[in-house]
């Protein structure tokens, strides 16, 4: 961990004078890496984007996307060997994130799991260090997801006053943790122990989210004097897994996007509607890219624009 002790020395005198160069709110950049074919519901996550200008996104993909882009979304074509190729080559690890099962589906095809890639994300930080170089913050994410008005969460006194900060109470979040982009936080993930090991394991093993969190929080405890890190992790910003459960088939419209916001069915704003226990029985949507409705609504079967009429009713 010499490389992390060092930053963390250095870690303060890079931060004031970033800071000082933003004159206004921190810059964000949110960070996906996606791999499969396009997803149906990718107008509705480029149209909630859209509506937070003041963001970027920088999606990395093996698909592509011949459709207009907001302005703030960047799509950079990336495949899995390659991914891999650029991850070993920073981690100093032989990282592998596809993984096929032994077991077959129904169709006779072997299962592909992706699902190791998940354990990469603590090190977006350093694995793509140039595109991110000029924001003063960058965040891991993903793709099923519909964003409400991130910087109503994300307050400038928020951000200048953190390192880390997590959209679940408690514990760093996989779907959005986002990090201040200095060196010391963006190789906290050298925290975990023979993590270069770990991220060359072919299993998924939880590391950007319950293995990171239970090691920052170990150094959290025994630094309790030491300045860095900052974390916020006070507040569910999302939809967790027991409300996507609980959602039934015949329910309407439970969740929804309305003028760039997000609410839960109580009418509780939140952050983002993560969506992957849902996408399972999702198979519609009924807008395209070219289409900028006011509302919509987020269901078991999928994704359906308000009419006028519930626009009208709408609170």
């Amino acid at each position: 961990m010499p490389r992390l002790r060092q930053a963390i020395r250095t870690a303060w005198t890079r931060r004031r004078g970033r800071s000082a160069a933003a004159a206004g709110a921190p810059s964000i950049a949110i960070v996906v890496v996606f791999f499969g074919g396009r997803p149906f519901w990718l107008p509705a996550f480029l149209l909630s984007c859209r509506h937070n200008p003041d963001v970027q996104w920088i999606v990395y993909c093996d698909f592509d996307v011949a459709d207009t882009l907001p302005p703030n979304v960047s799509v950079k074509r990336l495949d899995i060997p390659e991914f891999n190729r650029r991850a070993s080559d920073v981690l100093g690890a032989a990282i592998n994130v596809l993984r096929t099962s032994e077991k077959a589906d129904a169709n006779g095809r072997l299962r592909i799991n992706l699902r190791k890639a998940c354990d990469l994300k603590p090190a977006y930080g350093v694995i793509f260090a140039e595109d991110l170089r000029r924001y003063d913050f960058w965040a891991c994410s993903d793709l099923d997801i519909v964003w409400g008005d991130v910087r109503h969460f994300l307050t400038p006194a928020l951000l200048r006053g953190h390192d880390i900060i997590s959209s679940r109470p408690d514990r760093l979040s996989g779907h959005f943790t986002l990090y201040r982009n200095t060196p010391a936080t963006n190789r906290a993930f050298e925290l975990i122990p023979n993590v270069a090991a770990a991220f060359a394991e072919p299993r998924y093993l939880h590391l950007d989210e319950h293995e990171l969190t239970r090691h920052l929080r170990q150094y959290m405890d025994e630094h309790r004097f030491r300045r860095w890190p900052r974390v916020y992790w006070q507040h569910e910003w999302t939809t967790s897994a027991g409300l996507q459960h609980s959602i039934g088939h015949g329910d309407m419209g439970p969740l929804c996007w309305r003028d760039g916001k997000t609410f839960t069915a109580a009418g509780t704003e939140i952050m983002y509607v993560h969506f992957h226990k849902l996408k399972r029985d999702m198979t519609t949507i009924d807008f395209g890219f070219d289409d900028a409705p006011a509302a919509f609504s987020i269901s078991r079967t999928g994704f359906a624009a308000w009419d006028n009429s519930r626009l009208q009713r709408a609170p």
